[in-house]
């Protein structure tokens, strides 16, 4: 069974989009965990009205996006998860298509498709995979040729308890947690697009106030191999400028790190080739 996991919070204006395109799957083996993280719309209402066996809706006080998440694969019955945010959508036949890579790959334990953004004017795919295991996902992902995404990833739930949301961060809390789920997985990428991301309904992922409910307010190096080194270092560089002062604080030795900016700008232009 797959588990649709759907963290929710003030969505009233597209959830119900997000769950038909779920229960009008050509596919039936699966439940969607909907946990409303204490929303103050109607969006539970438009749940509640939505009557399907496969639906499950599970409420919280607010908690964010991690704890949704995690409250939701603690209560999923599937060996597979799938998350998806309450404003994206499965596109048609994607339940049915991991389901058959699951069959096909059963040494697998994450696959990861393709997905297409749409931005309101135009629809564009982002990422073109390859049918293959990738050797390794921290090297990928730091050269930004994988991306998983929430409804374009499949995990199996046995390597996410293992690997539970940190519920204190609610701003990049995707990529503390993928860093440390790639050490224990497999990752096979699949061409076929699954996901339609609509950033119309999305929420500006603006800064915290407080440091620590970001990711940036966690990193670490210590114990990181390289691509995990330059993974994180990547973030830092990307998302300091709208934490200046409590970065400096906190990560003063960063700043000195030439060896690793220097590794960076040589990623950057030699990528193609690594």
């Amino acid at each position: 069974m797959i588990s649709v996991v759907i963290p929710l919070y003030n969505k009233e204006q597209i959830i119900e989009r997000t769950l038909k395109s779920v229960l009008t799957q050509d596919y039936n083996d699966f439940e969607v965990v909907v946990v409303n993280d204490g929303s103050t719309d109607g969006s539970v209402e438009i749940v509640k009205s939505i009557s399907d066996i496969h639906v499950t809706l599970i409420e919280q006080e607010n908690g964010g996006p991690s704890k949704a998440r995690n409250t939701g694969v603690k209560n999923a019955k599937g060996k597979w998860i799938l998350f998806l945010d309450a404003d994206d959508e499965l596109l048609p036949g994607a339940l049915k298509h991991f389901d058959l890579l699951t069959k096909e790959h059963r040494d697998i334990s994450m696959f990861v498709c393709p997905y297409i953004v749409d931005n309101g004017k135009c629809q564009i795919q982002e990422y073109e995979y390859k049918n293959a295991i990738v050797k390794n996902a921290c090297k990928e992902q730091a050269l930004v040729r994988i991306s998983p995404h929430a409804g374009s990833a499949l995990i199996k739930r046995e390597f996410i308890l293992k690997n539970m949301y940190n519920e204190q961060i609610r701003r990049y809390e995707d990529l503390e947690h993928l860093i440390r789920l790639y050490r224990d997985v497999t990752v096979y990428t699949d061409s076929t697009p699954t996901a339609l991301l609509n950033t119309g309904f999305a929420l500006a992922s603006k800064p915290r106030k407080d440091i620590k409910e970001d990711f940036i307010g966690h990193l670490s190096l210590r114990g990181k191999n390289f691509w995990e080194t330059m993974m994180i270092y990547t973030f830092f560089l990307w998302e300091r400028p709208h934490y200046e002062r409590e970065c400096r604080k906190l990560y003063p030795f960063l700043y000195k790190r030439y060896d690793l900016l220097i590794l960076y700008k040589l990623i950057r232009i030699f990528r193609k080739y690594i």
